[in-house]
């Protein structure tokens, strides 16, 4: 049995922390924050499950897949549809009362050119930004982009009762300052001793936790990680703003908008529940520059909601919207999760190497630790 600390307790510590509890290792699990969840977390506000922007995990995909197994309540997921989908100057991408367009249009994104704005606002739709990810444009063509009848805080919720059924702690709260040879030191003074550590807290705190064990190495390892920025708008509304449109897409200034009620019924079938988001455009992402900054870029969010959910002001029952918030921490590339394995510790989040990305991105490297704590052992 060995010693695990697990660091960070969203999708990818949780993830970590179960299978390696079920591999017979023994693991503390300790996150920052307040609360558990990271990225995932939701808020239920009247029936609406409020977040920090949309997410969407792929059906059969390593999210979907664990929470289904860790419960016996059926998850009813339901896909987000192509034919409900606008592209703003292209239309409904499979329009159902024109045949002839909807061909035409599955050709050209079978063809997958990026320079097609059909393509484009695909990839855009199924990655956040992050550049193309085959395994989410395949599935978004394929109806395999999800909505959960239970929002976020839901499925976190049984990734939470499935380690209390085996006795994972989870401590929210303590904060690591830095880590030494089988041991972390807390900001509290505590000392942790530990055989092997699992950074799942995001590359940020990882970097600077990794640095008062061998500095060169971690600025060598972090400095070519890229961060993607978003502005983010998330309402409750007791109107069908969109029309009953699943979602709609400005490819040119990178904002989304999706109606999670309109895509999964089972959320509430009155009023809407709309997720935006405006992706890039600030000097600290990667690519051109184009708002001066992140409050112009949620101002222009909120401009594109007049324009294409019209009147959503008026009807608003619950808001939550930030003006800056990480969506992808890597966009060229990522790092390999066993890079410090020889100093005892493992990486693990979507910012780690993987076929998948975003949440199934952060379960699968969470998974891949477990398995790997015999790997890092000192």
């Amino acid at each position: 049995m060995v010693r695990v600390l697990v660091v960070g307790a969203g999708l990818a510590g949780l993830a970590c922390a179960l299978e390696a509890t079920t591999s017979g290792h023994h693991v503390v699990v300790l996150e920052r924050s307040s609360r558990i969840g990271g990225r995932g977390t939701t808020q239920n506000l009247d029936e609406f499950p409020v977040g920090f922007g949309p997410h969407l995990f792929l059906k059969k995909g390593p999210f979907h897949d664990l929470v289904r197994k860790l419960s016996r309540v059926k998850l009813a997921a339901t896909p987000l549809r192509l034919d409900r989908t606008e592209i703003i100057g292209q239309g409904i991408i499979r329009p159902s009362d024109d045949i002839k367009t909807s061909i035409i249009n599955k050709r050209i994104l079978r063809d997958a050119n990026s320079d097609e704005p059909l393509v484009e606002g695909c990839q855009l739709l199924s990655s956040w930004g992050g550049g193309p990810s085959e395994l989410r444009y395949a599935g978004l063509q394929k109806n395999q982009l999800m909505v959960s009848n239970e929002g976020w805080a839901g499925m976190i919720g049984r990734l939470a009762a499935a380690l209390d059924e085996v006795g994972v702690f989870i401590e929210c709260g303590p904060e690591v300052q830095r880590i030494e040879p089988g041991k972390a030191i807390l900001a509290d003074g505590r000392e942790i001793e530990t055989d092997v550590i699992v950074l799942a807290c995001g590359p940020s705190a990882a970097r600077k936790i990794t640095r008062t064990l061998d500095e060169q190495r971690a600025t060598d390892l972090f400095s070519p990680l890229e961060r993607i920025t978003a502005s983010f708008v998330e309402v409750g509304l007791d109107s069908k703003s969109l029309s009953g449109k699943h979602a709609v897409i400005d490819v040119l200034h990178k904002h989304i908008v999706l109606d999670y009620r309109a895509i999964q019924p089972r959320l509430g079938r009155e009023g809407s529940h709309l997720s935006a988001l405006a992706i890039g455009g600030l000097d600290s992402d990667p690519g051109e520059t184009r708002y001066a900054s992140a409050d112009e870029r949620l101002a222009s969010l909120k401009s594109f909601l007049d324009k294409r959910a019209s009147g959503w002001q008026e009807h608003v029952i619950h808001q939550s919207e930030q003006s800056k918030i990480t969506v992808h921490d890597t966009n060229t590339s990522r790092i390999t999760q066993q890079s410090m394995a020889d100093l005892g510790v493992l990486f693990a989040g979507a910012w780690v190497e993987g076929e998948h990305i975003l949440a199934d991105g952060a379960i699968s490297s969470g998974r891949l630790a477990g398995r790997s704590i015999a790997a890092a052992k000192r």
